[in-house]
């Protein structure tokens, strides 16, 4: 591949660390608004010059189309029609974005760290915030969660500080701290100096310290299940085992030693819950019935909230899981172009690619399915589409344009 031009790799990183303003907007987010806006130069140059664009991913070109053309025919089946025509028109655009970065990354210098710049920056703008709202539980105006949460753990309620930052909710926020932790573990493993292995090892350290203070119970087993694919790379790479435990043993010492009565807190919460949930087994159950319910066809997109509250009278219709959300409302046949899609990148992977690559796949794969079981709406928001993109460059050795190729 020819070398590229770094107006592109500006993109990749603005696409990415855009990400940063969250809900803010609203519909109008900024990461979206930049979408739109370069969209044309995108669709004029894909028209110019096919086969120097877009033309390798022309799998994902037309899924994408076709996903979109079929939530379109089922707007007649729409509940709340400006709510469904929203999601409608939410998905064009983010399926515009993943189009845009492989677009981009095509034509950059150095798509993958353009991208992992893209991410530590959307980490660390949040860590000062996050911090904030810790220390004096005032929450931006966008929280759904308000001031003086708690949590009810064997009968009793405990008061819970937490940090939502622009994302909505806790769970949204350790979501996207969850989708940042491949391009931090890239940034530890493969870093291309100093800068990167100091500030990839700060920005761990504070992902783990808000992840744990947030207490949510399925970001912590994301978590710990990710460190884990990190440890084993470490390992895998021959590099300092012995400092890797030391600073395993420390860090999990100040943790408790800081955060000690959370941890019991957690604990808790695990013995009286362990990992199961009324509510997401209720919407598991419900909304498998939903889908044979529509022939396998989906109950249509925007729907999810009012058919499953209403009809299906779920407690609170929200799922909690990513694959869940695409099986019920677009149905069987844009579930299984998604499971091609993901095969479509991981075949590249495992038959072309290096160890980076293949590190990649383990850390991608991971967060994929460990983070999408933390919050719900996922195929509406921008950071799950610019996740799963980030992961096609970093999975495709084509990108491998790291200065150090003895690192790959």
């Amino acid at each position: 591949m020819k070398q590229g031009h770094y107006i592109y790799d500006l993109i990749l990183y603005i696409l990415i660390s855009l990400l940063i303003f969250g809900m803010i907007g609203n519909g109008a987010q900024p990461v979206r608004l930049f979408i739109i806006a370069i969209s044309p130069f995108m669709i004029l140059d894909a028209l110019r010059r096919p086969h120097q664009s877009l033309y390798y991913y022309r799998y994902e070109c037309f899924f994408l189309l076709f996903w979109f053309l079929w939530s379109v025919s089922f707007f007649f089946k729409a509940v709340d029609e400006t709510e469904s025509l929203k999601h409608i028109i939410y998905l064009l655009i983010h399926s515009l974005g993943f189009l845009e970065v492989l677009w981009a990354a095509n034509k950059a210098v150095s798509p993958q760290h353009a991208i992992k710049y893209g991410w530590l920056t959307v980490i660390a703008l949040s860590i000062p915030v996050a911090i904030y709202e810790f220390l004096t539980d005032f929450h931006l105006t966008m929280s759904f969660q308000e001031t003086g949460s708690t949590l009810y753990v064997h009968g009793v309620h405990i008061e819970r500080p937490f940090a939502s930052v622009t994302f909505g909710n806790l769970n949204s926020y350790n979501t996207v701290l969850c989708w940042a932790l491949p391009s931090l573990f890239m940034c530890n493993l493969y870093p291309k100096g100093k800068f990167d292995k100091i500030v990839g090892l700060l920005l761990m350290a504070m992902v783990t310290l808000i992840v744990v203070a947030n207490a949510s119970r399925g970001a912590i087993m994301c978590l710990v299940l990710m460190m884990a694919t990190y440890v084993y790379a470490y390992y895998k790479m021959g590099r300092n085992r012995t400092l890797l435990i030391i600073i395993i043993v420390l860090g999990l010492g100040a943790l408790f030693y800081y955060l000690g009565e959370l941890f019991i807190l957690i604990l808790e919460r695990f013995d009286d819950q362990g990992m199961g949930d009324d509510g997401r087994t209720e919407n598991l159950v419900k909304g498998f019935q939903a889908f044979l319910d529509s022939y396998g066809l989906g109950i249509g997109i925007g729907n999810y909230g009012p058919i499953m509250g209403d009809v299906y009278r779920v407690g609170f219709a929200a799922p909690h899981n990513i694959f869940l959300e695409i099986l019920v409302c677009f149905g069987f046949l844009v579930m299984i172009g998604f499971i091609c899609l993901c095969i479509h990148i991981i075949r590249i992977c495992l038959q072309r690619g290096t160890p980076f690559n293949r590190n990649m796949l383990i850390f991608c794969g991971a967060a994929l399915v460990l983070a999408g079981i933390i919050d719900s709406n996922y195929w509406m928001k921008a950071t799950t589409w610019m996740f799963i993109v980030s992961a096609y460059i970093y999975l495709d050795p084509r990108y491998n344009r790291i200065t150090d190729q003895q690192q790959l």
